[in-house]
């Protein structure tokens, strides 16, 4: 005979057994649970363990009316559209409209790895139908703040507004405050990019150092040889008279008048630049730089 204690313990088993049973015997029992609701696990496998198993389990769950996870994958509610994003309660409240690794994210306030190469020079963070794009102050500049972070498009050339995926020159306060502007007078915003005009080259050390006081095409350029000799080029290198828009070295009087005759003894003229003659009337072998900045490396400005 079986104590009373025996016969209780049995009888709870069998009604655990029976509630598995049923459980597994019932399609929809797994529907009834919280489960279903809170996860989309609404289907029983094998063994009457309710899991998620496809895209309707979780439609009809939180994960894809809440935040977009509207797709079975791997026993669990992903997202995988925008339009699933677009449709949930997150993207009307946190702006997570986009999905990206089975999740809704704000693309204007993410980086994505596969755009690592492209974000900090082009301001390219973000992966949109396939290729990667700018969304936001965020990606041209770095930063949310009034000061961009170096080596952006904001910072060196005044892109510092996303525009149609990428980053563009939105005002002519962005183009003041870039590079483009301090080295190159390009300080205008104009048709998507930061221009120079003439106002500002005047102004600015392209003119003083190279003769570039006029503006053509958005940049400064020479626009005549009375802007060359007034530049620090004709006095240090030579540089006194225009050609094809630039200042060069057009004779030897040009070069026996600068720093680089007295002081290095570069007298005459050869290729738009200055070089030394040897003893002989021999040319030095060193090739003329045209390109070099205006500081001459030991000679006095």
């Amino acid at each position: 005979m079986f104590s009373r204690f025996e016969i209780s313990r049995i009888a709870a088993c069998v009604l655990l057994l029976a509630f598995a049973l049923t459980g597994c015997d019932d399609p929809d029992a797994c529907k009834r649970r919280s489960e279903c609701k809170i996860e989309g696990k609404c289907t029983p496998d094998k063994t009457g363990l309710c899991v998620v198993t496809s895209d309707q389990d979780c439609k009809g769950a939180e994960p894809c009316k809440l935040h977009g996870k509207c797709t079975a994958a791997k026993g669990a509610c992903t997202a995988t559209s925008d339009s699933d994003c677009k449709a949930s309660a997150d993207c009307g409240k946190l702006s997570t409209c986009s999905a990206y690794q089975g999740n809704c994210v704000d693309l204007a306030q993410s980086v994505h790895a596969e755009c690592t190469r492209t974000c900090t020079t082009e301001g390219l963070c973000v992966l949109s139908a396939g290729k990667c794009v700018a969304m936001s102050r965020l990606h041209c500049a770095g930063t949310l703040g009034p000061k961009p972070e170096a080596d952006t498009p904001c910072a060196t050339e005044g892109y510092c507004t996303a525009q149609g995926g990428r980053c563009v020159a939105g005002s002519n306060e962005d183009c003041a405050k870039s590079v483009a502007c301090k080295d190159k007078a390009q300080c205008a915003a104009q048709g998507s990019r930061c221009v120079a005009t003439e106002e500002d080259c005047k102004k600015s050390t392209a003119c003083t150092n190279d003769g570039k006081c006029g503006a053509k095409d958005g940049t400064c350029t020479v626009a005549s040889s009375a802007d060359c000799r007034k530049a620090g080029r004709c006095k240090l290198e030579g540089l006194c008279s225009m050609k094809d828009g630039a200042c060069i070295a057009a004779s030897s009087g040009d070069c026996q008048a600068s720093t680089v005759c007295s002081i290095a003894k570069r007298c005459a003229a050869k290729d738009g630049a200055c070089i030394s003659v040897g003893g002989g009337g021999k040319e030095s072998s060193e090739p003329p730089d045209k390109t070099r900045s205006t500081t001459i490396s030991g000679l006095p400005l």
